[in-house]
């Protein structure tokens, strides 16, 4: 069910209209179902910015003032101990509404992918 989440987070640019023709109807009350695509935009800026750089444990912000959406992005180790992979605390907010989900990305071909299966 977490991976699933998970998946419907990383379907930011067209979420909003997606959910609404397929079994993602549980994203409708979701921070990341009221993102723009300049919220998205910010989002994985700051996500692949936090895995590149920032220090285990160093939370990594992004913010919307205008549209009242934010997120944290804090890394740490890969649970599996792998060079190539981190684990990311993904937390998004839209006004009242609050998500947050650990995730591993691994490096491949020089670009951050979520590790659906636990293993690349």
């Amino acid at each position: 069910m977490k991976r699933v989440l998970v998946a419907g987070i990383l379907m930011t640019a067209a979420v909003s209209s997606v959910y609404a023709q397929s079994n993602l109807r549980f994203l409708q009350d979701t921070p990341i179902s009221k993102f723009k695509k300049a919220d998205t935009d910010l989002m994985f800026k700051t996500l692949y910015q936090a895995l590149d750089t920032a220090e285990d444990g160093k939370a990594v912000t992004w913010e919307n003032p205008k549209a009242s959406n934010s997120g944290t992005i804090t890394p740490a180790k890969d649970p599996q101990g792998r060079a190539d992979c981190r684990q990311a605390k993904v937390e998004n907010r839209h006004q009242t509404l609050y998500s947050t989900h650990d995730v591993v990305f691994c490096k491949v071909g020089g670009k951050w992918k979520w590790d659906k299966a636990g293993k690349q």
